[in-house]
């Protein structure tokens, strides 16, 4: 026999969301990579509060704070330009379910990040050609992927998706790989979901292939996400994401955790 979640888990199932309305939810996210025995961290705490409006359900999110750098290359690029909306109130349109389907100033907000990886050009001629011919396509980005991107510092920190779903025994998926697996194989793996307490637990672990520019398998990829989840707000109480990419000789592995801290 299955165990049912608790009543007020079952109350949230419909939308799976419903946060407490002008609240501080305090969050803070680290990461930290390890790529051949070089190490790095990064780590970032963001404030995140749910108003209604007439015209629907909205979120305002401040980044609080920057520290560190997980990458070299076009991602640290992206890493700073990102601080750059440091202590800067990020307003979303949300869904009843949870999904951004807006960002307020969202032009002024992707020019400005654009902006600001074109500027770390130092004045060198050849970084400077670089990054314009980087951030040129950027620059042009349909409107919908300008919104995924600036959504997602959000939406990492929301799973209404785990609370509609609601309890589920360990059982064997097979998804549709995404890059950096193969877009054209299948994901494997197991995935369940138990109650504790007013809470949901999720737990996933997902392997496939790599597939480097040209279409051959350089490597394989194992995922391990465990999120834990109010069942009454559908906001993530804390997480751990492990990515272990192993290609050839080389390893490289992703350690992301997401804790939500007290206001």
């Amino acid at each position: 026999m299955i165990a049912l979640p608790p009543p007020a888990i079952s109350e949230a199932v419909t939308t799976g969301f419903a946060p407490v309305l002008d609240t501080a939810y305090r969050y803070h996210i680290e990461q930290e990579r390890d790529e051949a025995g070089v190490v790095r961290r990064y780590a970032t705490d963001r404030t995140v509060r749910f108003r209604r409006t007439p015209t629907g359900l909205t979120a305002e999110m401040t980044i609080d704070s920057v520290a560190g750098g997980l990458s070299d290359g076009p991602g640290a690029m992206f890493e700073r330009a990102f601080a750059t909306l440091l202590g800067q109130p990020i307003v979303y349109r949300l869904s009843a379910r949870g999904d951004v389907i807006d960002v307020m100033d969202r032009a002024v907000l992707w020019a400005k990040l654009i902006d600001a990886v074109s500027a770390q050009s130092k004045g060198d001629p050849a970084r400077t050609a670089m990054l314009q011919k980087l951030t040129a396509p950027l620059r042009t980005l349909p409107e919908q992927q300008q919104v995924a991107m600036l959504g997602s510092m959000l939406s990492t920190l929301l799973a209404p998706d785990v609370v509609r779903r609601g309890v589920i025994p360990q059982r064997d998926i097979r998804q549709q790989g995404k890059p950096p697996f193969d877009g054209g194989s299948d994901v494997t793996g197991t995935e369940r979901i138990h109650a504790e307490g007013t809470a949901l637990v999720e737990e996933q672990r997902l392997s496939g292939a790599v597939v480097a520019r040209g279409g051959a398998v350089s490597g394989r990829r194992i995922s391990l996400v465990t999120r834990r989840v109010d069942g009454r707000s559908g906001m993530i109480l804390a997480q751990q994401t492990v990515v272990r990419i192993e290609s050839g000789l080389a390893m490289s592995t992703a350690t992301t955790r997401i804790s939500q801290r007290e206001p």
